[in-house]
C-alpha cells in the first residue's frame, strides 16, 4: 500500500483523526474530522489543538488528558468534548497513542462522535425512570390490595357480628312481644274484672293495690310497646325511597294530635327538600321529637316548634381514618319553646330509658328512637338546650344513601 493510498484511506475513514506534537500544534487532520467540525484543512493544521477543544475539554486535556499520554503512551476511551467551528459542542469518545519518528514525537488520536450514544443514553435512563415508577406503582397496587383484603375481611367480621346482632335482637322482640307482653295483658285483665261491688269488698289497702296494679300494668304496657319499638328499628327491611321531609312533619304532627290528649304542638317550618331515606322511620323521628316539645312544654305556653335546615357538603366516612367522601347533608335544626333541661345532659338524653325526671310521661325512649332512626340513615343529631329557655336539636341526615 503506498502512503498516498494510506492518506486516502485516513482521510474517509468513518472516524475522526488528528495528529499534535507535545507544544500542541495539530499537524495532521483528516477529512472526517473536517467535515465533523466545519473546518478547512488550512484552518485547522499549524493550530493548536486546544482550537477544537471546549472550554471544559481545554482544562480536561491540560490537567488529565496530556499529562496521561505523556506517561503511559496512550489513553483510551477518552470523554470529551470537541468545538466545531460553528462553536457547536460535539461530544466524542477518544483513543490516543504516543509515537516517536525522526527524532520527533506526535500524538496520534482517534476518535467517535457520541451524539447518538447520548440520546441512546437519555433514552435509557427515561426507560429506567418508567420502570422504576411502574415498580412504585405496582408496589402501591400490591398495597392497596392488602389493604383492600384487611378491609374486606374486618367487613366480614362485622357482617358476622350484625348478623349475630340481629338474631339476638330477633329473639328478644319475640320475648318483648309475647313472653312478657302476655302475661301483663292477663294481669291487666284480670285486674280489670274486679267490678264495683268487688271492689268495695275490699279494704283501702286493697283497693289502692289494685289501683296501683293496673297502673303498672298500664305502665309496664307502655315499656314494652317502647321497647319492641325501639329494637324493631335494627330490624326493619324497609326499602329506602324518596321521602318528602314536609309530608314526614305533616304526618307527624298528625299522629302527635291522634295520641295525646294535649294536642299537637304548632310548627313552623321552611319548605324542607325531599331526601332518600325510609319513609316509617323518618316520621318517626319527627314524631318523638314534636312529642317530646308536647310532653316538655313550658307551663301555660302553648307548645311551639321551629324548623329551619341549610344543605352543606360533609364527609360521609364517620369510622375510617384519612378516608373522604363528601356528598350533600341536609342540616335540620328543630327548636322548641319547651322547659328545656341542662347542657351537661346533651348525651344523656338519647339514652334509651333514661329519664331526668322519673315523674316526667312516657318511658324515656323517644330521643333514642331519634338517635337510632338518624345513625341509621348515615347521619348524626345532637341537642343544646338551658332550663327555661327550650330545646334546640340539630340533624344531620345524607340527601342520599
Amino acid at each position: 500500500m503506498t502512503t498516498g493510498h494510506a492518506e486516502d484511506l485516513l482521510d474517509i475513514a468513518p472516524c475522526g483523526f488528528f495528529s499534535f506534537t507535545d507544544e500542541g500544534t495539530l499537524v495532521v487532520v483528516n477529512d472526517t474530522l473536517l467535515g465533523m467540525l466545519g473546518y478547512t484543512r488550512d484552518e485547522l493544521v499549524g493550530s493548536h489543538v486546544e482550537t477544537i477543544l471546549t472550554l471544559a475539554s481545554r482544562l480536561f486535556y491540560q490537567t488529565h488528558f496530556f499529562p496521561l499520554l505523556r506517561m503511559q503512551g496512550k489513553a483510551e476511551e477518552i470523554s470529551l468534548s470537541l468545538s466545531s467551528k460553528g462553536r457547536e459542542s460535539v461530544p466524542v469518545l477518544l483513543s490516543a497513542v504516543r509515537r516517536e519518528r525522526e527524532g520527533k514525537v506526535v500524538n496520534h488520536c482517534a476518535l467517535l462522535s457520541v451524539r447518538e450514544r447520548g440520546k441512546y443514553e437519555d433514552e435509557l435512563l427515561r426507560a429506567k425512570r418508567e420502570a422504576e415508577e411502574a415498580l412504585r406503582s405496582n408496589e402501591q397496587l400490591v398495597q392497596a390490595r392488602q389493604e383492600l383484603q384487611l378491609r374486606a375481611q374486618e367487613l366480614d367480621q362485622q357482617l358476622h357480628r350484625l348478623e349475630q346482632n340481629n338474631q339476638e335482637l330477633t329473639r328478644i322482640s319475640t320475648i318483648l312481644a309475647h313472653d312478657l307482653r302476655e302475661p301483663m295483658r292477663k294481669l291487666s285483665v284480670f285486674a280489670s274484672l274486679f267490678t264495683k261491688e268487688d271492689r268495695q269488698v275490699l279494704s283501702l289497702t286493697g283497693q289502692r293495690s289494685l289501683d296501683r296494679i293496673k297502673a303498672e300494668s298500664a305502665r309496664m304496657d307502655r315499656l314494652l310497646t317502647a321497647l319492641q319499638q325501639f329494637v324493631s328499628l335494627d330490624m326493619t327491611d324497609e326499602p329506602t325511597e324518596e321521602v318528602d321531609l314536609n309530608d314526614a312533619v305533616s304526618s307527624a304532627q298528625q299522629m302527635v294530635s291522634e295520641r295525646t290528649e294535649r294536642g299537637a304542638p304548632k310548627v313552623r317550618s321552611e319548605p324542607l327538600p325531599v331526601i332518600h331515606g325510609r319513609r316509617r322511620q323518618l316520621v318517626m323521628l319527627f314524631y318523638q321529637l314534636l312529642d317530646n316539645a308536647v310532653k316538655f312544654r313550658t307551663p301555660e305556653v302553648f307548645p311551639q316548634v321551629d324548623i329551619d335546615f341549610q344543605v352543606l357538603q360533609l364527609n360521609s366516612f364517620r369510622a375510617i381514618k384519612d378516608k373522604y367522601r363528601y356528598v350533600d347533608f341536609v342540616r335540620i335544626v328543630l327548636e322548641d319553646n319547651g322547659v328545656g333541661f341542662h347542657g351537661r345532659y346533651s348525651d344523656y338524653v338519647f339514652e334509651a330509658l333514661r329519664k331526668l325526671d322519673t315523674n316526667s310521661p312516657g318511658p324515656g325512649i323517644g330521643l333514642a328512637i331519634c338517635r337510632k332512626v338518624v345513625e341509621s340513615h348515615g347521619g348524626s343529631i345532637s341537642a343544646e338546650s338551658e332550663p327555661g329557655r327550650g330545646a334546640r336539636f340539630t340533624i344531620l341526615l345524607p340527601l342520599e344513601q
